[in-house]
C-alpha cells in the first residue's frame, strides 16, 4: 500500500477511534504510575544537541498523545543499546541494525524510519591519497564506535575484501568526525570512516584536506520502534510519528538541522537489510566490546 494512502487510513483511524480516547489508552498501556513517556534517543551526538534538536519533536508528541513525554539518552552506543535491549524506554531512534536487533530480540515494533538514507563514506588524506584498499594493512582506520552503522558497515565492507579488523588493520576510535578526519590529516591513520552529515560538521579548513576514497551502498538510517508494552498502539503511534510531515507539527526546524527531509512508514525488506550485520553486532554486545 502507498505510504500516502496508508497514513490516511491511520489518520481516519484516529479520528474514528476519538483523539480523547488515545491519550486514555496510551496511558492504560503505560500501567497506573502515570509517568511521562520514555523517548530514547541514540547518543549520535551531545546531550545537549540531541535535547536541542528534538524539543519541537518531544512537543508534538506531547500534544498528540495528551501526556508527558521524557527525552532520555546514554553515554555512549553500547550502554544505550543494552538500556533498548532491556526495555528500558517506551520509544526509541535507534540506528536500523541496532532496532533490527532489538525487533528479533527483544520483540520491539518498528514504526517508522526517517526519510534520509545512512551513507557511509571513507576518507582519505588528500596529501596521501589511497589508491587501492589493500594499503590499508599494518595500518590504522580511523572512526566511530564500531557499534554505530557506519562502522559496521564499514567493518563488513573491509572485510568482504579480506581485511579483519584488528587483524590486518587496527581500529582508531575517535570521540567525532572532526577528530577521525584530524587523526587523518595528522598521519594518525590512513582511513577515516565518516558520513555526509559528519563531513559538513567538521571545520571547513579539515575537510578540505581529505579526498572521498570509496562510498559505501545507502541504508536506511535511524529507525522509530515501540516497546513491545505498546504493541497494541502500534497504528496510533505510526500516525502520530507520520504527523511530523504536516507542517502544523511545528518541526521545520528539527528536520533543517538534521537533514532528516521527514518520516514514513518502514517497509519489511528494508528492516532485512540490516540482518547480515546481526551475528557480529550478538556477538559484540555480548562480548562487551
Amino acid at each position: 500500500m502507498p505510504d500516502m494512502t496508508r497514513r490516511r487510513e491511520l489518520l481516519v483511524g484516529m479520528g474514528v477511534l476519538g483523539i480523547g480516547a488515545w491519550p486514555l489508552a496510551l496511558q492504560a498501556q503505560l500501567g497506573p504510575l502515570g509517568r511521562p513517556l520514555q523517548l530514547g534517543v541514540l547518543p549520535i551526538t551531545s546531550t545537549r544537541v540531541l535535547l536541542r534538536n528534538y524539543a519541537p519533536v518531544q512537543a508534538h508528541l506531547e500534544r498528540v498523545l495528551g501526556q508527558p513525554v521524557e527525552l532520555v539518552t546514554a553515554a555512549d552506543f553500547r550502554t544505550f543499546h543494552l538500556n533498548t535491549l532491556q526495555g528500558q524506554y517506551d520509544l526509541v531512534v535507534t540506528a536500523s541494525h541496532l532496532g533490527r536487533q532489538a525487533q528479533m530480540d527483544a520483540g520491539w515494533v518498528p514504526l517508522v524510519r526517517y526519510t534520509a538514507l545512512h551513507r557511509t563514506l571513507l576518507v582519505s588524506a588528500r596529501e596521501r591519497p589511497l589508491k587501492q584498499i589493500d594499503e590499508l594493512k599494518g595500518h590504522s582506520l580511523a572512526g566511530p564506535d564500531p557499534l554505530t552503522l557506519a562502522g559496521t558497515e564499514a567493518q563488513d565492507w573491509l572485510q568482504a575484501r579480506g581485511l579483519r579488523a584488528g587483524v590486518d588493520y587496527s581500529p582508531l576510535v575517535t570521540p567525532t568526525p572532526s577528530s577521525a578526519v584530524h587523526a587523518l590529516v595528522n598521519g594518525q591513520s590512513l582511513l577515516a570512516v565518516t558520513t555526509p552529515q559528519g563531513m559538513k560538521n567538521t571545520p571547513e579548513p579539515l575537510r578540505e584536506q581529505v579526498t572521498v576514497f570509496a562510498t559505501l551502498p545507502e541504508l536506511p538510517s535511524l529507525l522509530w520502534l515501540a516497546h513491545p508494552r505498546l504493541a497494541s498502539q502500534q497504528a496510533l503511534l505510526t500516525a502520530s510519528l507520520l504527523g511530523l510531515n504536516e507542517p502544523s507539527a511545528g518541526v521545520a526546524a528539527f528536520f533543517e538541522a538534521t537533514g532528516y527531509q521527514g518520516v514514513r512508514e518502514l517497509l519489511t525488506a528494508e528492516l532485512a537489510i540490516a540482518d547480515k550485520y546481526l551475528p557480529r553486532l550478538r556477538e559484540s554486545m555480548k562480548a562487551g566490546r
